[in-house]
């Protein structure tokens, strides 16, 4: 049984915690220090390691304790704290996520675009939830597409975030192209794609609006069947905002209202002149969490792609028919 040690309790971190129970891995947790958010891992009796010395709780051992108990190391804390836990990571695999940089494991994986090259690996970074969106519906098209411009319209926090902002203002993204684009290419080099971003004062969701130029003609149904019969997109009618996508996945049941999903609006769904076009929304809190534990099943010798992801899917409760499995 693969143990999976998660560093950091947060928003992804959790997550992933649960999602390699249900998976059948064994996890450990190491943290810095005790949070309030660290009560339920508490509760339900989660082994904690203390990354820093002494922190006032009952744990199993010191990091480099953790790192000798643990398989594989899933790095969940903030931007570039990875960085300096790196060195600490010895003889055991190690994932990252999309905020750290290519080059600190020279290799990024996503599911649907690259799973085959993550089979047997030491080091990856899973990208970041804007580009696990665009991962996944670009693939399908990749042998038809030209170039891609696209135009994120980026929540501005996470929703149990009191301090970070905007709250009366878009920021935009002056840097052109936002790193989204560069990001994209890690996994699919031979796309030509432009982003700009903007940020909004809302915490529920990202949304995209793509516009996608075609090497050849295609249909609008042509375009919706492909993202219909793609695993780990779903188009939803009649829905008129992120508000009343989100509110879909709550009255689903999904624990902690999840969309794993890139959801996409069916009615913006259109190919005309030569281009297609979408809007489609992107859960930031856990739209990664499938990818973090297929890349953990490819970088213990899981080869078969399919297999993987349709029984990742299957555990998160997101499957499709079998035959978009393939």
């Amino acid at each position: 049984m693969i143990k999976v040690g998660v560093v950091g309790y947060g928003t992804i971190g959790k997550r992933i915690v649960d999602a390699s129970i249900d998976t059948g891995f064994k996890i450990a947790i190491a943290v810095r220090r005790y949070t309030p958010k660290l009560d339920v891992a508490i509760e339900k009796n989660y082994p904690l390691y203390s990354m820093t010395g002494e922190i006032g709780l009952d744990v199993s051992g010191d990091f480099d304790d953790f790192v000798r108990d643990c398989d594989v190391i899933v790095d969940c804390t903030s931007k570039n704290i990875p960085v300096e836990n790196f060195p600490r990571y010895k003889n055991v695999k190690v994932i990252v996520e999309g905020g750290e940089k290519h080059s600190l494991t020279n290799f990024s994986f996503s599911s649907l675009g690259n799973y085959e090259e993550g089979v047997n690996k030491d080091k990856a970074r899973v990208v970041s939830c804007n580009t696990t969106s665009l991962v996944r519906t670009l693939t399908p098209l990749k042998d038809r597409i030209d170039n891609v411009f696209v135009t994120l319209i980026r929540r501005s926090v996470d929703p149990w975030d009191i301090k970070g902002g905007p709250v009366n203002a878009i920021a935009p993204v002056l840097k052109v192209p936002s790193h989204h684009g560069p990001d994209l290419n890690t996994i699919l080099p031979d796309i030509n794609i432009q982003t700009m971003a903007v940020k909004v004062p809302t915490t529920l969701a990202h949304l995209h609006v793509v516009r996608v130029k075609l090497k050849e003609e295609m249909k609008r149904e042509d375009l919706k069947d492909m993202f219909e019969n793609t695993p780990r997109i779903k188009i939803l009618s009649g829905y008129k905002s992120t508000a009343d996508v989100m509110e879909h996945f709550r009255d689903l049941g999904r624990k902690r209202c999840d969309m794993y999903e890139v959801v996409v609006f069916e009615e913006s769904i259109n190919v005309e002149s030569g281009k297609a076009y979408w809007i489609h929304v992107v859960h930031q809190e856990s739209i990664v969490i499938p990818e973090n534990i297929d890349c953990i099943k490819a970088m213990f010798g899981e080869k078969d792609k399919w297999k993987a992801i349709y029984e990742t899917d299957r555990t998160l409760g997101m499957e499709k028919k079998k035959e978009c499995y393939k």
